[in-house]
């Protein structure tokens, strides 16, 4: 007689160790995890395809219910202005005349007040680091009116007066603003800063403008941030070396700051690898990942660290870049994986779940991120070429549930799998099988889901799948509330694989229930 058995896992997806070992759900795509249950993640709608050159940073500043983008591309640099909606409302050319491009080029971005102008001004660092982020290669950093459409110019001599020194500040890392200051750093630990709300300054020492310099490490300066300065008018920022973590804070004349070394045997991926959370900062080092809450701690993580490491593309590293999703409390690290040259696939870590998981990145992939603020569609790159031979994609996420290009809608694939069950499994375990006769689902869902089960004799035989079988979406007979398998499926390990494939398919999962009895099963196929 059939008995009822809760399908209940763990959240998150376990990719380390072995699928019998697991507690976890064993695999998934465009799939996340809330209040411990598996859902679809949201679609995605094109923006623009005319984005001249592979997308590596992207800005946006959010003015009188506009969006203004930046994105640095391998072959420039373009402004998108669109609405909240994301509907594009025109796109410009902003690449300096003296831009140097290429494959391997990746940008620093930000904006700041400028008091000289009364205007936002964005700050655009381009260096070739894609490859080789501590490369020595020096650039002179960008800037010009952030909801202008006019090209940017380099920083060029403010006409300091006497006794002030002017340096054009060609370098090597990037920059930074740290309200009301512009940072650049460098090679062989350099940082320089302007003068409060006058970004031109970059460059200026001497004098009492406020701007200055300072040489915070014997290694090249990666990445900076702002973070929580010490009191009022107190700005601070952190800084990440190729092997450390510095801290500066504004202390004024005559030093005006002062540089703390947090960790001194850290590491870090990539220069984009960074991303903030509510004041914390998290990102990808060598070998694992870190968050800086006023100190350098490891976050824990059992379930692909191991996977994410191990399968990086050699000589892809650096291209890989941070993303969040405050909305389910997700924070992406987007990698070239499995031989991929451009990141393909995104392992995640929810701070509300406390699990961790991973996807396939969709259309080939992405190579740029940049979260929902002002807006609240995150924005994403595209790797690859538009089919229609225009140029790259942006995309607007979390945004329905299906995929609108300019070919029409298209479903977004979904599923998950959960992690094993049966006789071996059981507590404590036993030889039976299990005939698998029913899934009593429960689901919030828009459109037929397919399920099928995956099974095995023992944990290193081969694996074989069912038919398929619906879960229908709006039951029209009785007998269509249960899902019923045919042929009875009678294996000692089985696992459950949930999918949604059709157009403005979408599902939430709460409390399935199997319905099986013991059977006899093979130890062996």
């Amino acid at each position: 007689m059939a008995k009822p058995f809760l399908l209940d896992f763990m959240p998150g997806i376990d990719r380390d160790g072995t699928a019998f070992d697991s507690s976890r759900y064993l695999d998934g795509l465009w799939c996340r995890w809330r209040l411990k249950r598996p859902r679809k993640m949201g679609g995605f709608k094109q923006i623009t395809d005319v984005i001249n050159g592979t997308p590596r940073r992207i800005h946006c500043f959010y003015q009188n219910g506009l969006v203004y983008v930046h994105v640095g591309t391998s072959y420039g640099i373009q402004q998108v202005v669109m609405d909240a909606a994301g509907n594009m409302l025109s796109i410009q050319d902003r690449t300096p005349v003296t831009f140097v491009g290429g494959a391997d080029i990746g940008f620093t971005m930000d904006a700041i007040f400028d008091t000289t102008s009364s205007v936002v001004q964005i700050v655009v660092h381009a260096v070739p680091d894609v490859t080789v982020s501590s490369t020595n290669v020096q650039t002179v950093p960008f800037l010009g009116q952030i909801d202008a459409p006019y090209i940017l110019l380099p920083f060029s001599d403010p006409g300091a007066a006497s006794p002030a020194i002017y340096v054009k500040p060609a370098v090597s890392g990037g920059i930074v603003c740290v309200q009301p200051f512009v940072f650049s750093f460098d090679s062989y630990g350099q940082v320089r800063w302007s003068a409060p709300n006058l970004p031109n300054y970059l460059g200026v020492t001497g004098g009492s403008s406020g701007a200055g310099q300072a040489r915070i490490s014997a290694q090249k300066v990666l990445a900076g941030a702002p973070i929580r300065g010490g009191g009022t008018q107190s700005p601070a920022a952190i800084f990440w070396t190729v092997s450390e973590v510095i801290t500066a804070v504004y202390v004024g004349t005559p030093a005006w700051f002062s540089f703390n070394t947090i960790s001194s045997s850290s590491s870090i991926l990539g220069t984009d690898v960074i991303i903030e959370y509510d004041g914390l900062y998290f990102w990808a080092a060598v070998g694992r990942f870190m968050v800086f809450n006023g100190t350098v701690v490891e976050i824990p993580n059992v379930s692909n660290q191991d996977w994410f490491f191990d399968n990086l593309t050699p000589g892809c590293e650096a291209k890989t870049f941070a993303f969040k999703v405050p909305r389910y409390g997700e924070i992406w690290w987007c990698a070239a994986m499995f031989g991929n040259f451009e990141p393909s696939h995104a392992v995640i870590y929810n701070l509300r779940e406390n699990c961790w998981y991973d996807t396939v990145l969709p259309n080939g992939g992405r190579s740029a991120g940049y979260f929902a603020q002002g807006v609240k569609y995150p924005i994403m790159g595209g790797s690859i070429a538009a089919s229609d031979g225009n140029g790259f994609q942006l995309w607007l996420h979390e945004y329905g549930v299906d995929q609108i290009d300019n070919q029409g809608l298209h479903p977004v694939r979904s599923y998950f799998e959960t992690g094993y069950f049966g006789g071996p499994k059981n507590t404590p375990p036993d030889d039976g099988g299990l005939s698998f006769h029913q899934l009593e689902p429960d689901f919030i869902q828009n459109g037929d889901l397919i399920t099928y089960l995956i099974g095995a004799p023992n944990a290193r035989a081969p694996t074989a799948n069912s038919a398929s079988s619906p879960i229908v979406s709006q039951p029209a007979v009785p007998q269509e509330q249960m899902t019923s398998y045919t042929p009875r499926q009678s294996l000692r390990l089985t696992r459950l694989h949930i999918e949604s494939n059709v157009i403005g398919g979408n599902y939430i999962c709460g409390k399935n229930i199997g319905h099986g009895e013991e059977s006899d099963a093979r130890k062996v196929s």
